[in-house]
């Protein structure tokens, strides 16, 4: 990565907070990953997303172009107690499974 520069993919993008720091870093995003709506309308008025992927939602993607970094996190409440710490039996537990096959397909350097 010369000149600190890099391209990323944003997973459970939401408004786009990590977005922000990559692009601070010199990052450039090719893609992002959302299903919230308002997360997804709020994300394109603060960013030029024209030209990116817009994923959508991580169990039904079919392209993941290279990036150098897939960054994002996945979300928690099922982990926590807020969500009854149910885990895998959590919807939003088991989107850590495509996580994991999607970076599989992207083949980044980082994740």
């Amino acid at each position: 990565m010369s000149n600190n520069t890099f391209t990323f993919i944003d997973l459970f993008s939401g408004i786009g907070g990590f977005r922000i720091a990559c692009e601070g870093l010199g990052g450039k995003c090719l893609g992002f990953s959302e299903i919230d709506s308002k997360a997804i309308s709020a994300y394109k008025d603060n960013f030029e997303t024209d030209n990116e992927l817009e994923i959508g939602d991580i169990t039904k993607a079919k392209e993941s172009p290279y990036a150098d970094i897939l960054l994002g996190g996945v979300p928690c409440q099922s982990w926590s107690i807020a969500g009854r710490m149910k885990g895998f039996e959590d919807p939003r537990g088991k989107l850590w499974l495509d996580t994991i096959n999607y970076t599989k397909q992207a083949q980044p350097k980082a994740f």
